[in-house]
């Protein structure tokens, strides 16, 4: 027997997967998070607080079986979900609102294996993907995650109105069907004409009984009970050979079962399938056979709809016949356009796909481009999503992802039913015409294809576009009500919320939807600490292509001051249309960000500074403003509202500042001056009115921070400099060398230098260390090192140096952070001997800082890594209790320190790289309201003061873009260390007084 083979086009991708569990996937969940509810006796308190550390890296709870999974899944945080809960007395089985915990791994690697293993944990009610939510119907099928396409085809919108009908007929005609894969066998047609005498064995996979006559419904086949092998010739069209599951895969694409709790889901997941084969059970097939014959016979026995995921080059006239017989029968034939990358012209033709009455379908990818295989040309219908299409296959009743427009084609012969469900009298030609017509247009993103992709299928357009309205949250404004008057919407305060919603037109094809009558809308949020007060908005009547706010009738909803500095999840249920034939409920989640940044800030830089910033009153009028440089060049003095500069700002100085600017005396005077270094090797000298004193060379290549300083005691200062190219120079305040200098030391600076009377001689000493591990200290007058000095290092260092006094004698220490892989913090004594040496076990970024952490009256030293581990050390070396602790990020920031949550305990304030500012608590929480994320990198330290004169702290901080100010509504009630390195004549001296009567330094307001 002569058999007519069509060529299929199909390109296979991974291997087999076989009914895995639920998996993660970023799209839906979210990264490196787990969402867990420790039992009430693990936690061992009511506020649901469990005190943990990071040793190592990971998280430390002190429950046993807990820590070893922290340790192997990489754990390294824990952050309470729910601190504040209103009944925290409420649970639900002993499951307590405030005993859930996101817990943080280290990387996305193990999340599947973690959340299995801690689903199993003894301390644990429940472990689980923490779901990024969208409200929508959505199957349960565990492997729908991994099925890109339909989100894409906007199906899970669509399935809110119909998942189809088992009485819409979709045919594949193809290489045969696993008709009782577990995922197809609910949705396998069963001819009722035939039905009476027949079994269906499902485990087997066959067919027994019937009267050897053809009942007469259509197609004139025998006992053809779930369709027909055209190959074989028989009434069992079950496909068991493996290389041969390509019908398998498409007929899982179009109405693999939805909601059955296993494998993925089809376009149409309650709709018939209508098995047609032409292919060998034993052997590899290179195409299909009688696929025409196979159209023919599904539109006779009433297919709506039939799927041709075949095809190949040559005349249409048969192809053409065939295909318009079944469109005459009502049956809709969906096809794919090919895998050759060709384009089809009069020269060059491919069928079924070039049919006149066909739907042809190309393939596009994740992002609505055309894959590099698919055909394209003016015949082209539509275009679906073609690539990495996983699906039902033949091996071990498994799953795989295939590519190709064989994938493409029954998507959309899927969507098909879907409409046909719903509208059950419409025509082939009207269902063509209506997918075509609702498209999303994408040749925008396809210029080169312009006019030969059709558009990518919209699923949800296709099935509602005519009955019903389609409303999107276009805009909001969120306006303080009642708070402290500052315009911005606070933590704390009342605010005023206004929607603007529009009824959806597609600005490229003019796709309009219904009206939107008597728009109901419904604000709602279940935050912990955030109150509705006006939660319902009348909206009247939304038009396509119109919008509308709701000012007459705003939202209003009340906070807690103490809020994370986090996205507030909020969501609007609208309501309209409820008289009608398709009532029509929406609910949009969105966000709100109640910011705690100053009125008129963030300054947008355009790039990273590496100036932590002054807060001084500089023109004297009573009004603190921000002094910073950028890495254009640009000094800046601006006022509190971030847009008024000073007379005489910006100043540009025509090259990147490098380091931060120093501000203090250069005169017997009163008068301050602002010294910065340069990209290109210069110094500069402002006075306050932004006028240039003097330009000096800094003698070589300048990577840190100037120090004034009045190093020999005459009441007149000077500017002091280290070199990356080993100088020491010392200008002075006129910009001149001074004595002796500049010299040439050992090896390159890339820190700032310290400056202290080590010897108590009455003269400040330069005390800097390099980069190989020698530490200087310079007596100004002679050029020369002090006995004892240089000192060798266990490594070099490229962190300030801290100067303090740590063990109660007259004279000060030196305390330096090396740089190396493993750093330490060592502490000298004011000869050069070493006082004890802590091994800190991870790199270090920053400097040392001092602040009495718990008021027992003395100073502890305080550093965080470069992993973000938060040393606070007593003064002999050893750690507070309680630290170190991790915060899970990475940081270079050198922290600065304020009292300001009404305890008198000191924060330690500092940035990391993720963008988030810590201010962590001797007890290792953070303050109230923090993290505050500011997003970018925050490597930079801040200043605190009260910019605005409110009374309250603010902290001035860079990110790698901008200037921020973080307006925080409570007052500081101590300044331990408000600034990088302590003063802003950045002299590193917690011990010493550089600068005499600093009156730059922040005061404490007080009743």
């Amino acid at each position: 027997m002569k058999r007519l083979s069509t060529f299929i086009g199909l390109l296979l991708l991974t291997g087999v997967c076989l009914l895995p569990a639920l998996r993660f996937d970023p799209y839906y969940f979210e990264s490196r998070t787990i969402i867990a509810c420790f039992t009430l006796d693990a936690v061992g308190n009511p506020e649901g607080k469990i005190d943990f550390s990071i040793n190592d890296g990971t998280v430390r709870t002190g429950l046993a079986s807990f820590d070893l999974l922290a340790e192997r899944f990489r754990i390294v945080d824990m952050v309470q979900a729910h601190p504040y809960v209103k009944v925290p007395t409420w649970n639900d089985n002993g499951r307590y609102l405030q005993n859930v915990y996101r817990i943080y791994l280290e990387s996305d690697d193990l999340m599947d294996e973690a959340v299995a293993a801690l689903s199993k944990e003894q301390n644990l009610h429940y472990a689980e993907f923490e779901t990024i939510n969208r409200t929508r119907f959505t199957p349960n099928d565990p492997m729908i995650t991994q099925q890109y396409a339909l989100n894409r085809m906007r199906l899970f919108e669509a399935w809110d109105w119909t998942l189809g009908s088992r009485n819409v007929l979709v045919a594949i005609t193809d290489s045969g069907v696993k008709w009782n894969h577990p995922d197809l066998r609910a949705n396998i047609w069963i001819n009722p004409a035939e039905s009476p005498g027949m079994t269906i064995n499902w485990d087997a996979g066959t067919i027994s009984g019937g009267n050897g006559v053809d009942a007469g419904e259509g197609g004139n086949k025998i006992d053809d009970l779930v369709g027909w092998d055209f190959y074989n010739s028989d009434n069992n069209p079950m496909q068991n050979y493996t290389l041969n599951d390509h019908g398998t895969h498409v007929a899982g694409c179009a109405a693999a079962v939805g909601n059955n709790g296993i494998g993925v889901t089809g376009s149409a997941p309650n709709v018939s399938i209508l098995s047609c084969k032409g292919s060998s059970n034993t052997s590899p097939s290179t195409g299909i056979s009688f696929g025409y014959d196979q159209i023919k016979y599904a539109a006779e026995i009433g297919a709506d709809v039939i799927n041709a995921s075949w095809g190949g080059p040559g005349g249409g006239a048969y192809a053409n016949q065939i295909v318009t017989y079944a469109y005459n029968l009502g049956a809709l034939v969906v096809t794919a356009a090919g895998n050759n990358n060709t384009e089809h012209t009069a020269s060059y033709q491919d069928y079924p796909a070039d049919c006149t009455n066909a739907l042809s379908v190309a393939a596009t990818d994740q992002n609505d481009i055309k894959t590099y295989f698919s055909d394209y040309g003016v015949n082209i219908g539509v275009s679906a999503p073609g690539i990495a299409i996983l699906s039902t296959i033949i091996a071990s009743n498994g799953y795989d992802s295939y590519q190709g427009t064989s994938m493409s084609s029954p998507l959309v012969a899927g969507v098909a039913a879907l409409i046909k469900s719903m509208h059950p009298t419409m025509t082939p030609a009207q269902l063509k015409q209506r997918i075509i017509e609702t498209a999303d247009y994408i040749d925008h993103l396809n210029p080169t294809y312009a006019g030969k992709l059709g558009g990518r299928v919209n699923a949800y357009a296709a099935l509602m576009y005519d009955n019903i309205p389609y409303l999107e949250l276009e805009d909001l404004s969120l306006e303080e009500l009642t708070g402290d008057g500052d315009g911005v919407p606070n933590p704390g305060e009342t605010i005023r919320l206004k929607a603007m919603l529009y009824n959806v037109i597609d600005e490229f094809t003019g796709l309009g939807w219904q009206p939107s009558m008597n728009t109901i809308v419904t604000l709602r949020c279940s935050y912990p600490g955030v109150v509705i007060i006006d939660s319902l908005a009348n909206f009247g009547n939304l038009w396509s292509g119109s919008s509308l706010w709701n000012h007459s009738t705003p939202f209003k909803f009340q906070t807690v001051s103490t809020l994370p500095s986090e996205s507030i999840p909020f969501e609007l249920f609208i309501s309209s249309n409820q008289t009608g034939a398709y009532p029509y409920t929406k609910t949009i989640p969105f966000s709100v960000n109640l910011s705690l940044i100053q009125q008129g800030w963030p300054k947008v830089l355009g790039g990273a500074t590496q100036t932590s910033p002054i807060i001084w009153d500089l023109d004297v009028d009573g009004q603190k403003e921000i002094i910073f440089g950028d890495h254009t060049g640009r000094i800046h003095a601006l006022k509190a509202n971030g847009t008024t500069y000073l007379p005489g700002f910006p100043y540009e100085s025509g090259s990147a500042i490098i380091g931060s600017l120093a501000i203090g005396k250069l005169s017997a005077n009163s008068d301050k001056y602002i010294v910065a270094n340069l990209q290109n090797g210069n110094i500069i000298c402002l006075n306050r009115q932004g006028q240039l004193q003097w330009t000096a060379s800094g003698y070589g290549t300048l990577r840190s921070t100037p120090v004034i300083a009045d190093l020999n005691g005459d009441g007149i200062s000077e500017v002091i400099i280290v070199t990356q190219t080993r100088r020491v120079v010392v200008l002075t305040a006129t910009g001149g060398d001074y004595p002796n200098f500049p010299i040439t030391l050992d090896n390159a600076f890339l820190n700032s230098p310290a400056i202290a009377d080590l010897n108590g001689d009455g003269i400040l000493d330069i005390i800097c260390g390099n980069i190989t591990g020698s530490l200087h200290a310079i007596n100004p007058l002679t050029a020369a090192n002090l006995p004892g000095f240089p000192v060798t290092m266990s490594s070099g260092t490229q962190n300030p140096i801290t100067i303090a006094n740590i063990d109660g004698d007259p004279q000060p220490e030196i305390l330096v952070a090396t740089s190396a892989s493993a750093g330490q913090l060592l502490a000298y004594n004011h000869d050069g001997s070493l006082f004890y040496s802590k091994n800190i076990g991870s790199q270090i970024k920053s400097g040392t800082v001092l602040a009495d952490m718990n008021n027992d009256g003395t100073k502890e030293i305080i550093l965080v890594s470069g992993s973000g581990t938060i040393y606070v050390l007593n003064p002999n070396g050893t750690d507070l209790p309680g630290f170190p602790m991790n915060i899970g990020n990475n940081t270079e920031c050198t922290p600065v320190v304020a009292a300001f949550d009404g305890n008198y305990q000191p924060s330690i304030i500092f940035g990391d790289s993720n963008g988030y500012v810590h201010s962590v608590r001797v007890n290792g929480t953070q303050s109230p309201n923090f993290p505050i994320r500011i997003h970018g990198n925050v490597k930079i330290s801040a200043a605190v003061g009260d910019v605005d004169g409110d009374q309250d702290l603010d902290i001035v901080i860079p990110n790698d873009s901008g200037m921020y100010v973080i307006d925080i509504k409570r007052p500081a009630l101590t300044y331990n260390w408000y600034c990088f390195l302590n003063t802003y004549n950045r002299a590193g001296n917690t011990f010493q007084t550089t600068p005499v009567n600093d009156e730059t330094t922040p005061v404490v307001l007080t009743e």
